[in-house]
């Protein structure tokens, strides 16, 4: 049993596409099928029993549901409160829908950030995110320090009047390698639905990369850990800000090989929304 995170095939990356695609057609199936009342917790069971149906019994994390003002984690949001809670949802609602799926050892990580009914204010900061995902894979392809990007698109944040929610995340990330186990033993291997061999693996270079063992930092945030050009592999690229208790971000992967950067797709539900509105 093994972990790869770079040097993927062709095939690979063609696996981790169709597999981000099917995590979001999922993401987008149980949007459709919400239903005024329902809780965050209903709206997260849910999300895992599609999941289920369609064979995926594992996670890199427990999926995500934020309702309201929660999507834009209000005030002192602790790293946890973004565990699903009894909050019923409204006409209008932001919505924010988050699921890391891991499929035959490979994970992807999406969000799908929308609304229930019409809402204004969220359309008009999904406007804004078009921006970030340009400038991001730009400036991965000027070689800049993942630190500078961060930073960048912090200020970017700032200048919208908006406030920064992924230095919020677990890690305070906006973005985190994504790999795949390979071997036959890994799947039988959960804690609570969570993969625990890529759990502890993400975990494990976290710390070192903290202690100054490697410099190999799993995290893609503003920390000295993150002062470096960047690193091959994959990312899961994830900017998050709110403005007046309203969120946004996505979620996707960017590839990153030794001399140039690509988006892994672009055929997604933020894509097709930006295009829709030309």
């Amino acid at each position: 049993m093994s972990i790869k995170y770079k040097q993927f095939s062709s095939q690979e990356l063609g696996l981790f596409k169709q597999y981000q695609r099917e995590s979001y057609k999922i993401l987008e199936r149980v949007k459709n099928d919400l239903k005024v009342g329902m809780t965050e917790i209903e709206a997260a069971r849910m999300i895992r029993k599609t999941f289920h149906q369609q064979g995926v019994h594992s996670y890199f994390h427990v999926p995500v549901v934020l309702f309201g003002e929660r999507t834009g984690y209000p005030g002192e949001f602790g790293q946890l409160e973004a565990l699903a809670t009894d909050k019923k949802l409204e006409q209008g609602m932001a919505i924010i829908l988050d699921a890391a799926p891991i499929y035959d050892g490979y994970i992807v990580d999406t969000s799908l950030a929308t609304s229930f009914g019409e809402n204004d204010q969220q359309s008009a900061l999904h406007n804004e995110l078009q921006y970030f995902r340009n400038e991001i894979l730009k400036s991965v392809k000027e070689q800049k320090t993942f630190k500078e990007i961060e930073l960048a698109m912090d200020e970017r944040i700032k200048s919208l009047g908006a406030e920064n929610c992924h230095r919020k995340h677990i890690g305070e990330v906006m973005g985190h390698r994504v790999f795949m186990a390979t071997g036959f033993l890994w799947k039988y291997f959960r804690y609570r639905q969570l993969s625990v061999r890529h759990v502890l693996w993400l975990l494990w270079k976290s710390i070192a990369t903290k202690k100054g063992w490697i410099n190999d930092s799993p995290n893609w945030n503003h920390r000295t850990t993150s002062k470096h050009k960047p690193f091959e592999g994959l990312w899961a690229v994830e900017p998050h800000f709110s403005v007046n208790g309203i969120g946004v971000k996505f979620e996707e992967i960017m590839v990153i090989t030794k001399d140039d950067a690509y988006w892994l797709d672009d055929e997604l539900p933020h894509t097709r929304l930006w295009n829709e509105a030309g």
